[in-house]
């Protein structure tokens, strides 16, 4: 797999931008030496002008040439099997500069203007990459105030906005420390997400189209784990408005982080007796260890945010009870714990259990104990995590059925594979019919095979009962996870605040304000249920509308990201490392039965530093004055440099001059 480069030559202009700005100088217009792609190998070369733009080595991905493209006539393409790459055009010269810094451009044309060529305009214009919206900007930008440079695709795929580029360079140079506080700048979860995130970073890295992803949620856990946080410098203001945030999980508790790093006193009602919401009581301990968890909920409380257990809105107090306390402003962030039924005869019998509250029994100590078969019924984590729980809860024998095929399943692959790998059986295609009951007790789930119409719904495959097909399951306790939703009771009849057909709370989609001044509302609860780092997101996101609120401030986001930004320098020079290799994988967890204890191990330091070199950096490639490509495929005409034992073509360019006043 690789990266081709596709350019519609009838409308290039051979300006040689695209080759200017390549970071691994993987395009060359040199003028050639002989006859050239300009003249078909017919004829003399044209010495005053450059040739059109060939691909000479493998492409990074990061589109800086397609971005910048003043005609915009390139475009990406992936590959399969080794890039096809051109030779060179001709051989790379060092024109010397005549009296004041000019180069006339025929003497230029030879090489891809990397090394120290000052900008034309001398100090009168700073050159960046930038973004460009519209295809008739120019591409550099040339006035103070720009667009700030592209972000890496792994940070935009981040619902939280997580450098994750950042953190994985500092990662392979060894500073732990460092890496550890770029992860944790915006997500105060930082050890579990590094546990248990689904991590749609690693789904958009561009590595995966050269080999495989970098495995940026196993080192965002080995940074947490070899790496300490700086202390927390107090707020610049202490504010006198109240806080109340009702809802002790990843949003609540995000929330509650970032209006403390903003000087609020804020305080958590969770109904709950122990923090972290689904983290603490949906999600076992052999995936997230207890003590990750408490670690960071206690650097939250630590700030000197209040945490009241034990205490849930609609039972031990309401709205108007928060707002004669003094709270000034409000975030509900309940999530979505209510399981949903099954929706067919015989699911009332008492043998028909939500998985969430199995799941809550089993966090919360209270050992439920089960015998003879199981059969839970979903796809998703909440029903990989049910019935892995259910294994190690004395279960004879676990199924899953689940209504689609394997590959639509919602859980995580590894989660899926995980289940199997303990002796979990997954039947794919069975949707539940009837629960089969004899003396008020369970004693099976009948189901209809299901198969695909070749229909699409919402992106994904309509599957529909096969007539006459009928499955029978064995089972004493069913657990039920086929989703599940807020629960609207804890809104009392008149609180100005609307709720939407399928239960969840009404809120502006960017401030998160309800239809009732001062009260917010964010994460599950609103959008239904969705991953941690999505409710992380949430609650940063509610912090930013609460402080645009009560201060007056226009961007409540700029003032929190000011304030918990953690700067590293720049690095003066990347080495990047193209040569295809296998993406590490932690060793695979063990299975105790019986035991809910973490077995997942995670990267060694070699294993991290190496992992983390395979990045291409494309969060810093931009703007980086110095790269250079240590291995893989590319130009081999640089004398200085020796090929690399086993590469096709050298891909080891000198110094190339990017970024600042360079062009």
């Amino acid at each position: 797999m690789g990266y081709r480069i596709d350019i519609d030559h009838a409308n290039c202009l051979n300006c040689g931008v695209c080759m200017d700005v390549c970071p691994v100088e993987a395009l060359d217009m040199s003028r050639p030496a002989g006859p050239g792609i300009e003249t078909a190998g017919r004829g003399a070369p044209l010495p005053w002008m450059m040739e059109r733009p060939v691909q000479v080595g493998e492409c990074i991905g990061c589109g800086i040439c397609i971005r910048e493209c003043p005609t915009v006539v390139m475009t990406l393409a992936t590959v399969d099997g080794p890039t096809p790459l051109a030779a060179r055009q001709g051989p790379i010269e060092r024109p010397v500069a005549t009296e004041g810094g000019w180069i006339p451009l025929s003497a230029v044309t030879r090489e891809a203007l990397k090394p120290d060529h000052p900008s034309p305009w001398g100090d009168l214009f700073a050159w960046r990459t930038a973004e460009r919206p519209q295809p008739w900007q120019v591409w550099r930008s040339m006035v103070e105030g720009a667009p700030e440079s592209p972000k890496a695709p792994c940070q935009v795929a981040c619902p939280a906005g997580t450098d994750a580029g950042r953190y994985v360079g500092l990662i392979a140079e060894g500073r732990y420390d460092d890496a550890y506080a770029v992860a944790a700048e915006v997500n105060p979860f930082p050890s579990v997400c590094g546990w248990i995130c689904t991590a749609p970073c690693e789904a958009a890295c561009r590595r995966g189209v050269l080999d495989e992803p970098i495995s940026i949620r196993t080192l965002k856990r080995f940074a947490a784990e070899h790496g300490h946080l700086p202390p927390v410098a107090a707020p610049a203001t202490r504010r006198p408005e109240r806080v109340a945030i009702v809802g002790g999980g990843p949003a609540g508790m995000s929330a509650a982080y970032y209006l403390a790093r903003l000087g609020y006193p804020v305080t958590v009602f969770e109904a709950m007796p122990v923090p972290g919401g689904m983290m603490a009581i949906g999600i076992p301990e052999y995936r997230l260890p207890r003590e990750v968890l408490q670690e960071e909920i206690g650097r939250i409380v630590g700030l000197g945010v209040e945490l009241r257990l034990d205490s849930a809105m609609g039972r031990d107090f309401t709205l108007g009870d928060l707002e004669r306390d003094g709270y000034r402003a409000v975030f509900l962030a309940t999530g979505a714990s209510k399981s949903r039924r099954l929706g067919v005869p015989g699911d009332a019998l008492a043998g028909v259990v939500p998985a969430t509250l199995f799941l809550k029994q089993v966090n919360l100590g209270e050992h439920p104990r089960l015998g003879g078969p199981v059969v839970v019924v979903g796809g998703g984590s909440t029903a990989m995590d049910a019935a892995r729980s259910a294994l190690r809860s004395g279960a004879a024998s676990v199924t899953i059925a689940y209504r689609r095929g394997r590959s639509d399943m919602p859980a995580q692959v590894e989660e899926i594979e995980a289940a199997e790998r303990e002796g979990i059986v997954i039947r794919p295609g069975l949707a539940p019919v009837e629960v089969a009951g004899r003396d008020g007790s369970v004693v099976a789930l009948r189901c209809a095979e299901q198969r695909p119409t070749g229909a699409v719904e919402d992106g994904r495959a309509v599957w529909a009962a096969i007539p006459g097909s009928a499955v029978e399951l064995p089972a004493t306790t069913i657990l039920v996870a086929v989703g599940e939703e807020p629960d609207p009771s804890i809104l009392p009849e008149g609180a100005g605040i609307e709720v939407s057909g399928w239960a969840g709370i009404v809120a502006d989609p960017r401030t998160l304000a309800t239809g009732r001044a001062g009260i917010f509302a964010g994460g599950d609860v609103v959008s239904g249920p969705k991953t941690i780092i999505d409710a992380v997101a949430s609650g940063r996101r509610a912090a930013a509308s609460v402080h645009e609120f009560l201060a007056g401030v226009r961007d409540g986001e700029a003032a929190i990201l000011r304030t918990v930004r953690y700067a590293t320098p720049p690095e003066p020079s990347l080495a990047l490392d193209i040569a295809p290799h296998s993406r590490a994988h932690p060793p695979l967890p063990l299975f105790q039965p019986g035991s809910f204890g973490a077995t997942q191990e995670g990267f060694d330091e070699a294993t991290a530093r190496g992992e983390a070199s395979r990045c291409f950096r494309c969060d810093a490639v931009y703007a980086c004055s110095t790269v250079t490509v240590r291995a893989g495929r590319g130009p081999a005409d640089r004398p200085s440099v020796a090929a690399p034992s086993g590469a096709v073509r050298s891909a080891a360019p000198g110094p190339i001059t990017f970024g600042g006043d360079q062009a």
